[in-house]
Parts: structure tokens; sequence; C-alpha cells
């Protein structure tokens, strides 16, 4: 039996969970399921019998899962479940200052202090 993958995420102050996990059977697949407040708000299941002519090893399985599993990170880090989570993808410090009336000290003290915050967590 292969053990899947959970991992709590934060995302604009927001903690999501995501857990991959492998499906045996006669149509074998892999499951990757993202959550906020204990509602499933994404998934990306995988068939992998069609991958290839033979089953895959247990290795090969593994590999799918944690490339699954990512997949789900970084879309979720780059926004690209903001309709359905209401949180758009954070702003680049380079966003910040092409868009900003801001001086470029006061964004740059500003970054600092937000970088402040978040290591105190």
């Amino acid at each position: 039996m292969i053990t899947g993958f959970n991992n709590d995420v934060v995302y604009n102050k927001k903690t999501y969970h995501i857990q991959t996990e492998d499906v045996p059977g006669e149509d074998p697949y892999t499951l990757t399921l993202l959550y906020y407040g204990g509602a499933i708000i994404a998934r990306i299941k995988t068939h992998y019998r069609s991958l290839s002519a033979q089953m895959l090893t247990e290795q090969e399985v593994l590999d799918l899962m944690e490339k699954q599993h990512k997949k789900m990170i970084t879309d979720l880090r780059a926004g690209r479940f903001a309709a359905v989570t209401g949180v758009e993808p954070a702003r680049t410090f380079a966003e910040d200052l092409l868009s900003s009336e801001k001086t470029f000290d006061q964004l740059i003290l500003d970054y600092l202090s937000g970088q402040e915050r978040s290591s105190e967590k």
C-alpha cells in the first residue's frame, strides 16, 4: 500500500489542506484534493493505467503522486482558485512598486514591516 501526502499550506493568511492518495483497483488513479474549512474546493484526478501498457511500479506511482501534489500547491499559490477561495494571488514587490504612489523608501519599509509580522507567527 502506498502512503499518500498531506500538507497544510498557508496562502494569504489562510490555511488550506492538500491531500494526495493512490486509489488502486481495476482503473487505478491518483487523487489530490484541496480543502479549505473542511470543504473540498479543488481536485486533480489522474487515471494511470492508461499512461502505460503495463502497470506502473510503486515508485512511478509515488513520483506521479508527488508531481500532482506539488502542482496543486503551485496552483494554489498562483491564485488559480481565487474564484473559489476569494483570495487573490499575493502581489509581488515589483507589482507594488509599479502601481504605487508611495515612495520607494516607503515601499521598502512596508515590505520589511510585513516580513517581521510573518516571522512572528
